[in-house]
């Protein structure tokens, strides 16, 4: 027996741990396009930021792969799956043969194509790599910046270079902050309190160039305006690495559809993480979830379920969290009311108010007694509960719905009666 497991992150990191808990003597290919150990993507802006070295970005101990018996390939770019042979191919030749395949390649930052975009001060932040080369440019006194997108990566750098000094501009094309995880009212929250500490946004303003001959000067946007700069970082989302798999019989939508198994439509073939669109258990369709507890938790049931194993994977849920300056927000599942709203009675029910300078905002929706999703703003620590009831599905009495906007630890008491 011997598996292949493309892709090192997340999901590919899981995954093994549980292959080698079920099998301890076969052997375990890794497949990486890095050229580093597994490390945490979430904590590459706490690094930026100067709250973390790089070295705690690391997953696991020196020695990991060694003790796990492993074998890890870096820098390989695979461009072929055989799945008659059972073989893998990389661009430079190499070939893997494997009994079982983990499909956990992850996605890839969207880059801008626009004048100016391949300035070496223009970056994503997606890899160590990234993260280890803006780094270089704010230890030579890069001085200001501008962030493009409004989205979770764009804000955690625009805080992250703001807390090491910088002058941030946001740019955002659209009118709202983090429209993929909150309503426009938590939005705004969260943009008043980035800008309470200097960060600058420009909402609804596209970017045209970004200007300079050999190096980043500034950032061109409407009516021939340049905003000054000296690096620039677009956060403009990311699409899943599914290139090299187009020409294999799998369901392929925005990503590679799996069973209830992480089992794709082709025999040993499995597909974890943000390349895989799985059940999401509240749109009641397959979509892409690209979190990492999802990643972590489909990698551990695809390595079981590859070593023979029958664990189901009950689905997918769209969940995010962040802490803005000591604001925190966060969010699960239907975060705003559908514009399509034919199929049952959907309802948003909304707090808001002031304790001291600190904004407590919260959002339900519900289709019926059932409730579909959530955002918290301030105040989040019953997101447990209040996550469990959207996994769930089941309808509430209209006691138990008062409860979720009551005061903390009622909602937890309500429940169990």
């Amino acid at each position: 027996m011997s598996y292949v497991v493309i892709g090192n992150s997340a999901a590919g990191l899981f995954a093994v741990e549980e292959i080698r808990k079920h099998d301890t003597h076969s052997e375990i290919i890794v497949l990486t396009a890095e050229q580093e150990p597994s490390y945490s993507r979430c904590l590459t802006t706490y690094f930026l930021a100067g709250d973390i070295p790089a070295s705690r970005l690391y997953l696991r101990e020196e020695g990991f792969a060694e003790r796990l018996n492993l074998k890890v390939v870096y820098g390989v770019d695979v461009n072929r799956i055989d799945p008659e042979r059972q073989q893998v191919q990389s661009t430079d030749g190499r070939e893997w043969e494997y009994s079982k395949l983990l499909l956990a390649l992850g996605a890839s930052a969207n880059k801008l194509t626009i004048s100016g975009g391949n300035l070496p001060e223009v970056f994503t932040l997606r890899t160590m790599k990234d993260a280890l080369a803006i780094n270089a440019i704010l230890e030579q006194g890069a001085q200001k910046a501008v962030v493009i997108g409004g989205g979770l990566v764009s804000l955690k750098c625009a805080y992250a270079l703001r807390k090491r000094g910088l002058e941030v501009t946001v740019v955002v094309s659209s009118g709202q902050l983090l429209s993929q995880m909150l309503d426009k009212r938590a939005g705004d929250l969260i943009q008043g309190r980035l800008s309470a500490h200097g960060v600058r946004f420009l909402l609804k303003t596209e970017v045209s160039a970004i200007t300079g001959t050999d190096h980043v000067q500034g950032v061109q946007i409407a009516n021939q305006t340049e905003l000054g700069a000296d690096l620039v970082i677009v956060g403009k989302g990311v699409r899943p690495n599914i290139g090299s798999l187009r020409d294999l019989d799998l369901n392929i939508g925005q990503g590679v559809q799996v069973d209830s198994s992480l089992a794709t439509s082709i025999p040993n073939i499995y597909a974890a993480g943000d390349i895989a669109e799985t059940w999401d258990l509240v749109r009641q369709k397959f979509t892409l979830n690209a979190t990492w507890p999802n990643a972590t938790t489909q990698g551990r049931i695809a390595g079981a379920n590859m070593c023979g194993g029958h664990e189901v994977y009950p689905g997918s849920l769209g969940l995010n969290s962040v802490d803005f300056f000591g604001l925190s927000a966060m969010s699960a599942g239907i975060t705003k009311l559908p514009q399509n709203q034919e199929q049952g009675e959907w309802e948003q029910v909304e707090s808001q108010k002031m304790t001291g300078n600190l904004p407590l905002y919260r959002s339900l929706i519900w289709q019926g007694n059932i409730l579909k999703g959530f955002v918290l703003v301030g105040d989040t620590s019953q997101c447990g509960v209040l996550t469990g009831l959207v996994k769930a599905g089941r309808p509430l009495t209209q006691a138990q719905k008062n409860l979720t906007m009551g005061k903390r630890g009622t909602l937890v008491v309500g429940m169990m009666k």
